[in-house]
Parts: C-alpha cells; sequence; structure tokens
C-alpha cells in the first residue's frame, strides 16, 4: 500500500519537477565556479549571435536565389522579345520581297537599334547569372550563342572550347555546335578538310557518349562516316535513323549505290513507302501542313522510283478531287499538281529522255508520251521541263503528234515562252537550215537567259554557219567566249569540249590558226575520237604549213571507214 501511494506522489509531482529542474541545474552550476557563472552569463550572447548569423546566412541565401530568379526572368523576357522582333523584320523582309519595293537585305535603322538593345541587355543578365552561378554550363552555352550572334566569334568559340574539349567529354550542346562547326569548316587543302572532320568526330563522338540516341548527333556522325567514306558505319547510323524517320531512305540508297549494292534498292523504298503510309493515317499528320507535305512528298516519290506510276496517279487524282471541294484546301490542291505532274514527267522519262530524239521512237511511244506531258501541263502549266518537251514535240515528222501537241501547247505563239522552249525552236530551224529564224529564236532565248552557256554557244554556231548577212565570225566569238566564262565549275568535259569547237571554229574562219589549232586540241581530249574536231585540226595544220599528227590522220581514217560501212548496212536491201 505504502508503495502505490509513493509512486503515485512521484506521479503527481512529475510536472512540477520538469518545470523546476532546468532552473535547480541552472542554480546549481551557478553555485559551483566563477567558470560556470560566465559561461551562463554568456549563452544568451552565442544564442543571439547563432540567431544572427543563421539569419544573414539565410537572407543572403535567399536574397541570391531571388536575384538568381529575377535575372533569369528578364533573360527569358529578353529572349522572346528579341525572337518576335527577328519573326516581324523577316515577314517585312517577305513583303517586301514579293513587291520588290526595297532592299531586302537591309534592316530599318529602329529595328537595328532595338536588336541591339536587346542584345546587350541579354548579356548583361547572362553576365549576372553566371556570376551568381558560375558553374552552370547552360548559362555559359546560351552566352556563347549570343556573343556569336553578335559576330563576336573569337569570345564564342572560348566559351565553346572550354566547355567541351576536343578531347574529354563536357557540355553535350557545346561539343555539337562545335562538331557541326568543323564539318562545315571549309578547308584549303586536302589535309586540312582531313583533320577538320576528324575533330569534328570528336566533337559528336562526346555528345553520344552522354546519349547514344541523340537523333542529330547521331545524324551528323553518319554524315561524317560517309564523307570519309566509312560507308558501312554511316549505313549502319542512316539505317537505325530511318526507322524512326522514313525519309532517310535517300542516304541508303546513295550508298548502296556507292557500295555497288543497287539489288537492295526496292527493298528501301518498299520499306520506306509502308512507314509513308502509316504515318499519313494519323490525324496529327493530317492536321500539320508540314508533316502532310512530307508525308505525301515521299509516298509519292518512292511510287515514282519503284515505277508503280498508275498508283501513284491515282492517289493523288482522288487527293486532287478530295481537296478541290474544300475551301481551305486550295495550298494543297496546288501542291499536289505539281507532285502529280512531276509523276507524268518521271513516267514520260522512262520511255524516252530529254536526249532521245521523239521521232526516233515508236508512234505508239509518242501517243503515250504526248499523253502523259499533256496530264503534266494542264496541272502545272508554268513548268518549264513540260513546255520544252511539249515544244519538241509540235515540232515532230509525225502531222498527227505535231497537230495535237499544239492544241495543248504551241511555243510559236508563246510571247512568253521561256529561253528553254526558245532554244528549242532555235535548234531546230538550225537543223532544217533556217538560220535567220534560228538566230532569231536564240536571240530571243538570249534575253530571257543572258548567261545561259548553251544558248550562247548555239547562237555563235548560227553565225557561223549563218549565209549572207546573217555570217558574223567576230559576233560568234564573243558570245562563245561569253558562255566559256559562264560555265560553271566541275562541267562535264565532254559537253565542255563542244563550246571549244564552236570557239575554235570562230578563229578558224578568222584566220586566226595558230589559236584555232590551240583550242581544238583542248578539245579533242574530252572527245578524242569526234571526226569534225580532227578533220579541223588537220585543216589547221596544213593552213599553217605544218605535217598534221600521223595519229590524227590514222583516227579520222578508220572512224570514216565505219561510218561509210554503216551506211551501207543501211542501203544495202
Amino acid at each position: 500500500m505504502n508503495f502505490l501511494i509513493f509512486h503515485l506522489k512521484r506521479l503527481i509531482m512529475l510536472p512540477v519537477n520538469l518545470v523546476t529542474s532546468p532552473g535547480e541545474v541552472i542554480g546549481g552550476a551557478w553555485k559551483e565556479s566563477s567558470r560556470n557563472k560566465s559561461l551562463m552569463l554568456g549563452m544568451p550572447a552565442l544564442i543571439i549571435s547563432f540567431v544572427a548569423v543563421s539569419a544573414i546566412g539565410g537572407v543572403q541565401l535567399l536574397n541570391k536565389s531571388s536575384l538568381e530568379d529575377k535575372y533569369e526572368s528578364d533573360y527569358q523576357r529578353t529572349t522572346a522579345e528579341l525572337s518576335q522582333l527577328a519573326k516581324e523584320i523577316a515577314r517585312n523582309q517577305k513583303v517586301q520581297s514579293i513587291d520588290g519595293s526595297a532592299d531586302t537585305t537591309a534592316i530599318e535603322p529602329e529595328k537595328k537599334a532595338e536588336l541591339i538593345e536587346l542584345q546587350q541587355a541579354q548579356k548583361i543578365y547572362l553576365d549576372k547569372l553566371i556570376s551568381l552561378d558560375p558553374k552552370n554550363d547552360e548559362y555559359r552555352f546560351e552566352l556563347a550563342k549570343l556573343v556569336h550572334s553578335r559576330n563576336d566569334r573569337a569570345h564564342a568559340f572560348s566559351i565553346l572550347h572550354d566547355l567541351a574539349p576536343e578531347d574529354v567529354p563536357g557540355f553535350p550542346d557545346a561539343h555539337f555546335v562545335l562538331a557541326q562547326h568543323f564539318f562545315d569548316k571549309k578547308a584549303r587543302t586536302a589535309m586540312e578538310a582531313a583533320g577538320n572532320l576528324e575533330i569534328a568526330r570528336k566533337h559528336v563522338n562526346h555528345v553520344l557518349t552522354r546519349d547514344d540516341q541523340q537523333f542529330g548527333a547521331k545524324f551528323l556522325k553518319a554524315r561524317i562516316l560517309k564523307k570519309t567514306q566509312q560507308y558501312e558505319g554511316a549505313y549502319q547510323l542512316f539505317d537505325e535513323l530511318f526507322d524512326i524517320d522514313p525519309n532517310y531512305y535517300r542516304d541508303l540508297i546513295d550508298l548502296n549505290e556507292r557500295m555497288g549494292r543497287e539489288e537492295g534498292n526496292r527493298k528501301i523504298y518498299e520499306k520506306a513507302l509502308g512507314s509513308f503510309r502509316q504515318l499519313s493515317g494519323k490525324p496529327e499528320n493530317q492536321e500539320d501542313d508540314k508533316r502532310w507535305i512530307v508525308i505525301e512528298a515521299g509516298i509519292a516519290k518512292t511510287l515514282q522510283e519503284l515505277r508503280r506510276f498508275p498508283e501513284a496517279e491515282s492517289r493523288l487524282t482522288s487527293l486532287i478531287q478530295k481537296y478541290a471541294s474544300d475551301p481551305k484546301g486550295g495550298p494543297r490542291r496546288v501542291f499536289l499538281q505539281r507532285l502529280i505532274a512531276e509523276t507524268y514527267i518521271v513516267w514520260a522519262g522512262t520511255i524516252a529522255n530529254s536526249k532521245t530524239s521523239y521521232d526516233s521512237i515508236a508512234p505508239q511511244s509518242r501517243s503515250q508520251l504526248l499523253d502523259l506531258y499533256t496530264k503534266a501541263y494542264r496541272n502545272q502549266q508554268d513548268n518549264v521541263m513540260v513546255l520544252q518537251s511539249l515544244a519538241r514535240l509540235s515540232l515532230s515528222d509525225d502531222p498527227m503528234i505535231r497537230e495535237k501537241s499544239r492544241t495543248v501547247y504551241d511555243p510559236i505563239t508563246d510571247v512568253d515562252a521561256p529561253s528553254s522552249v526558245l532554244n528549242q525552236l532555235g535548234n531546230h530551224a538550225l537543223l532544217n537550215k533556217r538560220f535567220s529564224e534560228a538566230i532569231r529564236y536564240y536571240e530571243r532565248a538570249r534575253e530571257k537567259a543572258p548567261r545561259d552557256s548553251a544558248v550562247l554557244n548555239n547562237l555563235s554556231y548560227a553565225y557561223l554557219v549563218a549565209q549572207d548577212d546573217e555570217y558574223n565570225a567576230e559576233r560568234a566569238l564573243q558570245l562563245i567566249n561569253e558562255a566559256l566564262r559562264n560555265l560553271p565549275s566541275g562541267f562535264d568535259p565532254a559537253e565542255a569540249s563542244k563550246f571549244l569547237h564552236t570557239k575554235a571554229t570562230a578563229l578558224k574562219q578568222q584566220d586566226r590558226l595558230q589559236e584555232a589549232l590551240a583550242v581544238y586540241e583542248r578539245a579533242l581530249k574530252a572527245r578524242p575520237y569526234h571526226p569534225d574536231t580532227l578533220r579541223s585540226l588537220i585543216e589547221c595544220y596544213r593552213g599553217l604549213n605544218k605535217l598534221p599528227p600521223e595519229q590524227y590522220i590514222e583516227r579520222l581514217d578508220l572512224i570514216e571507214q565505219k561510218m561509210r560501212e554503216q551506211q551501207n548496212k543501211v542501203t544495202t536491201p
């Protein structure tokens, strides 16, 4: 009983003891020694100091955080304003380019000043963000982009190289920019070009080390491997990309042709066609114009490559009819009409190419050719290739084809005929020795395309073979020199030799035989068995009282003998 009462008292006194005990402890410590007294007296100051330091640190931390948020917000705002201003300038320049009212490369002074002001503000905010958070690679990368946009390339690349060293992995976005830079960089020598590609390869590999599925990096590496002729590796990467985007079928086809594996092309076209059709069935792709254009072009082109022309025609015709009844379908209908016109052109190309004489093919094929170009014309009346092909058909020896073609398009009455059509009419007139007419058409073609080397060459030749008042060797030489100056780099040497032959002939007809001989020699290099060039060379040597090289005489005799044999085969019943 006493035991129970004892513990009951302790329980009742427990709250009192909890309150009084700390005081007793402090009191005891106070009595113990002067050291304890000093400690007790200093305790409040220590507590206050601790609270003050914590408060200051917290304020600084919060202040730093709030400043970073503020500068980040200001940076994003100026970025958005810059983007909006750039769009506005681009839109204005587009309008100017349509009406031709101004130089589209110029920016209005007030717009330029606004751009500079916004860029300066961006840099200030980025500098402040970097000072608050020096290790933030995102801020430094954005600064590199900004200073590069202000044409401070040295500063930009200094930042990028610091972010992304060549030999060790760094900030992936910076590695990717550097990889793209070295891939596109122009080189003066083959050794320098190889070095640039190697640096690009290192940088892109660093990107893929962090993310081996990075689409852009994988594509760039595939291009690097292709450029360095590592075709198998490039093919593997493009094949992976092809599984994601069927548009990469073109790269696989190109690599197959480089490696002599054309037998695999059909399988690629079939797979691409299936993928494009699958994408076409998704509602989101039907609603997005850009995606829709890419998909429909992919389907049409793969069907063309597979030579499934009736299928392509049927699909495109159906879509054209669909959008003809849609008030908002005008732009899509125009795009589809271009696609179907292209399909007809490719289809016609399987019957006769641009170098084939239409009169040399079977009558049934000529009729089919006319039908295809007629359909192409009805869908795209400004297609130059279609107009040129119809012009050729309108000059056919077949009266029925000639008349039918002119009911579709008559190049002779077309006052706005393109230069290629006028050139075609000139060729036909020249072939029939109607020199004045040929010169008239060629001169009109030259007015429309003053730098077209083919037109200039034909006009030059027409002046050389013309008769009476139309003949003009001096004018011919002036024109052919202009044509040669306008030839693009990498022009086919065999085609270029035709231009050289015309120039040599103009010199020869002015009795400038030594100069003519040198030009004929250059023309002969690309066409060593061209009979007209050999004859002219031999004549120049003899005109200069020199013996022509024996090999030229032997070569010409051999060619002429073969020509006689072929002629005998034709005339012998």
